[in-house]
């Protein structure tokens, strides 16, 4: 047996240890392998949707930058928990050079199986993508064999695990084989953490979040950069002092230390904390990066359709004969049956003003509220969709006469850009006179409306509400669908990480849970105990990033003037379930192994 066939045999003789580190590489090669799936799709080669072809490619760029740096972070900790036995390789006589020839060879083998086991689930989960997109973007991606795809994903890894083998080499533990043998048996010592940092990572958080939370408008841009030092170096505190703290705080209350599982499940979690305080710190300034990205894509179609998904009426255009008659004309060769009113405002540089006659003949015409000012007072319009960006007044003086603005009122029936209002008939007017037809259908389906705008698309100043609606949300949809996506990736490679990390303390617990099962530990209550120290470590990066990330996307939605977007509110629960179903997945492989490793029955 040659040095080679060693390195290959002791790689596929020991799967469990390998396995963590190889589903993690392979979760990345399988989705930077969609989004090339998608980027080289043929419908995109030809021209159609350009937006979203270089938006793709631009997130597989992201991805394998991400993917570079999670491969290299994950090996470093894979060699870091080996030290036993690099240990017992090194007595038996093999020199360091052979030793670092050997992790060269065992990350290119284990590359090259993730390759080609990303690469073959690649090709089915892509097709699951591209039918994903296809209903939400409304474009037509048909399933094709992916060569470019597969050729792309090959180079592009190979490179990697080409780099990374490199990279090992200087990533083994710099110690003697007595230190790297009694690797396992070495106490960690007296945990330390510094109150002062503790206090000032409280603080450096609530003072950032308070002025998140208070900024609005312009002010929440010029507070963006100091926030976000003082969350980044808060965050990480944390994680490295305050969170060790609280820990060992709550050691020291017998009543809870001493209650039922919690013994062993916080024995030794401060060390926990304290040596995965940069893994959490990644992990959560990822998700809040990718909670965000979705929340603000979210936020910015509020806004596209905020005011369209208010308009109560289907079509509208300036009251000339032309354009009146091109939109019956339109709604007529598609049989479409509608009703139209029109109105006039007078607007000058300061204000816009309507009589209630006008106003109301459409707001009959929609099933809307009649306005009925008295002759000395008028009522003041805010828009629809959004808070109030129009300052109220008391009083408003409509040429030589001042009215008192007596309440006001939300509409949607004419636009409100400056400050409206509405006024009795016996007030004279003045500025310039616009007049405008609305028409509201009746029994008309959606596509019939758009198809009623596509015809008058080219006559801009002609308004159709669906149409409008439909452009928009085609135009918006390949970037909300890339950034979901991508969002997804990070929050996939955090669970992955998570999983990897956890599999690093694989020896150490199971030494520990031996030691308790001798004592007479059942196989149910070593499952709970398993199930809560992996939810503490899943969970407490995941919390931490949805607070950030709510406070984030407040001071977005206030910059805005908006409120929080539900669907911004559901896109996070779906990532949270993603969350949750790999805390599930994760804790029952990880109790498993626990339980194998020390001879539990299965019952």
């Amino acid at each position: 047996m040659n040095f080679r066939q060693f390195v290959y045999r002791n790689t596929m003789r020991n799967k469990p240890l390998y396995l963590a580190y190889f589903l993690s590489t392979l979760v990345s090669v399988m989705v930077f392998f969609t989004f090339s799936t998608m980027a080289f799709h043929p419908i995109l080669q030809s021209g159609v949707s350009q937006n979203l072809k270089v938006g793709m490619l631009g997130s597989a760029v992201l991805i394998f930058g991400f993917s570079f740096f999670f491969v290299i972070y994950s090996l470093s900790i894979f060699l870091q928990s080996r030290k036993k036995e690099f240990g017992l390789l090194l007595i038996q006589g093999m020199s360091m050079k052979q030793l670092r020839r050997m992790i060269s060879l065992e990350t290119l083998v284990i590359g090259f199986w993730s390759i080609i086991f990303g690469s073959l689930l690649g090709v089915g989960f892509s097709q699951l993508i591209l039918f994903a997109a296809k209903q939400l973007i409304g474009v037509n991606f048909d399933a094709y064999f992916p060569v470019k795809a597969i050729v792309l994903t090959i180079v592009s890894f190979s490179l990697l695990f080409l780099v990374s083998s490199g990279v090992a080499q200087f990533q083994l533990p710099k110690q003697t084989i007595q230190q790297l043998l009694k690797a396992d048996e070495q106490g960690k010592g007296a945990i330390t953490f510094s109150k002062v940092k503790s206090v000032i990572a409280f603080l450096l958080l609530a003072i950032g979040y308070t002025i998140a939370l208070l900024s609005q408008g312009t002010t929440v841009i010029m507070a963006f950069l100091p926030v976000l030092v003082m969350v980044v170096i808060g965050t990480f505190m944390l994680f490295s002092q305050l969170s060790v703290q609280i820990i060992e705080g709550l050691k020291k209350h017998l009543s809870f230390f001493w209650k039922k599982r919690n013994l062993v499940v916080f024995s030794d979690l401060a060390f926990r904390m304290k040596d995965n305080a940069r893994s959490f710190f990644l992990i959560t300034i990822v998700s809040t990066v990718a909670f965000v990205a979705v929340g603000t894509l979210y936020g910015v179609q509020a806004i596209f359709l905020g005011v369209m998904n208010y308009i109560p009426y289907d079509f509208q255009a300036p009251t000339e004969q032309p354009y009146i008659q091109k939109v019956d004309q339109t709604l007529s060769s598609l049989h479409i049956t509608a009703e139209k009113a029109s109105y006039t405002d007078y607007a000058d540089e300061q204000q816009t003003t309507i009589h209630a006659s006008d106003y109301n003949k459409v707001a009959k015409l929609l099933g809307k509220e009649t306005l009925s000012p008295k002759t000395n007072e008028a009522i003041q319009l805010q828009a629809a969709g959004s808070k109030s960006t129009v300052a109220s007044v008391k009083q408003v003086t409509i040429g030589q006469q001042t009215l008192s603005v007596t309440s006001e009122k939300t509409t949607a029936i004419v636009p409100v850009y400056q400050g409206t209002f509405v006024v009795s008939d016996e007030v004279q007017l003045t500025g310039t006179a616009n007049s405008s037809t609305i028409w509201l259908t009746k029994d008309a389906t959606e596509s019939q409306k758009i198809a009623a705008g596509k015809q008058l698309a080219d006559t801009p100043i002609i308004s159709a509400i669906a149409y409008n609606k439909d452009a928009t949300l085609k135009g918006y949809a390949p970037t909300l669908f890339v950034g979901i996506f991508v969002s997804l990736v990070f929050i996939v490679s955090a669970g992955s990480f998570l999983y990897f990390r956890l599999y690093s303390d694989l020896a150490n617990d199971t030494q520990k849970y031996r030691m308790i099962y001798r004592l007479g530990l059942s196989r149910k209550e070593l499952k709970k105990m398993v199930y809560r120290q992996v939810g503490i470590l899943f969970f407490i990066p995941l919390v931490v990033a949805l607070a950030h990330s709510i406070v984030a996307l407040l001071a977005m939605y206030h910059l805005f003037s908006l409120t929080m977007q539900a669907a911004a509110i559901e896109v996070l629960a779906v990532f949270v379930c993603v969350h949750v179903f790999y805390y599930i997945l994760a804790s029952r492989l990880y109790f498993r192994s626990i339980a194998n490793a020390i001879g539990m029955a299965d019952k």
